[in-house]
């Protein structure tokens, strides 16, 4: 039940991912999706990654950080990166989508590290209280949700699917190694913790923002902000 528990967590990225196929207004779904990954990276980083960082007290794990955010620099320069100006045309348009594409993949990149985390923590609760572990399932699986709309635009292509597949079994593959070996130690958690960290801080900064800013007279933008806020709440809730 605990490993299902994992695999639970990680299927909410593709109910977002299936809810964004069949919405007719894509393009104010992506607006809001954006500005609702935003709000939710914030209370990520601020409620889950830096606190736990600091919990272990290992400070060298600050360089962790910065490897983490230089190889998505590395990668942002490996993968075309189409910059735009969000007017309204056919060539604009298409940049767009592969913009979009190209933040979607990177989020994944960053999502897979943080979701083995999760299913590492998620099976070690429900093992030890399934109902504490059922509500914890429900807490991660409303924090991927939003995820799922964001990267529903990298997933459109077939040669994409893989990358998706791993990001959605990533809590299972957690708890997987956990039920192998029984635990990990505190410094490979905190190495994998502050990798995720330096790369989510990279997506923030560099991606969401410009694109939170370009649509912020949007109305899904507010709406996105609002979603995302409620989302928070309800797994500090939880």
């Amino acid at each position: 039940m605990a490993l299902l528990l994992t695999l639970l967590s990680g299927l909410f990225f593709l109910i977002g991912i299936i809810i964004y196929k069949f919405i007719k207004h894509k393009k104010e779904l992506t607006i809001g999706a954006m500005s609702c990954a935003l709000v939710v990276i914030v209370g990520l980083i601020c409620l889950d990654l830096v606190p736990e960082l600091l919990e272990i007290k290992r400070w060298y794990l600050i360089i962790f950080v910065i490897v983490g955010l230089v190889f998505l620099v590395l990668i942002d320069k490996l993968i075309p990166h189409h910059h735009h100006d969000h007017k309204e045309n056919d060539e604009n348009t298409h940049e767009h989508q592969e913009h979009l594409e190209h933040i979607g993949f990177i989020t994944i990149l960053a999502l897979l590290l943080h979701n083995m985390v999760e299913g590492m923590a998620l099976y070690s609760v429900s093992v030890n209280n399934l109902e504490s572990g059922v509500l914890m399932c429900l807490g991660i699986g409303l924090h991927n949700l939003p995820f799922g709309f964001q990267i529903a635009n990298y997933s459109n292509k077939t040669s994409n699917k893989l990358a998706t597949f791993l990001l959605v079994i990533s809590g299972l593959v957690g708890g997987l190694i956990i039920y192998a070996f029984g635990s990990i130690s505190e410094f490979i958690t905190g190495i994998i913790i502050a990798l995720t960290l330096g790369m989510i801080l990279y997506i923030l900064i560099f991606e969401l923002l410009h694109e939170v800013w370009s649509n912020i007279k949007h109305k899904a933008t507010f709406c996105g902000i609002i979603i995302g806020t409620i989302i928070l709440v309800l797994i500090n809730l939880i």
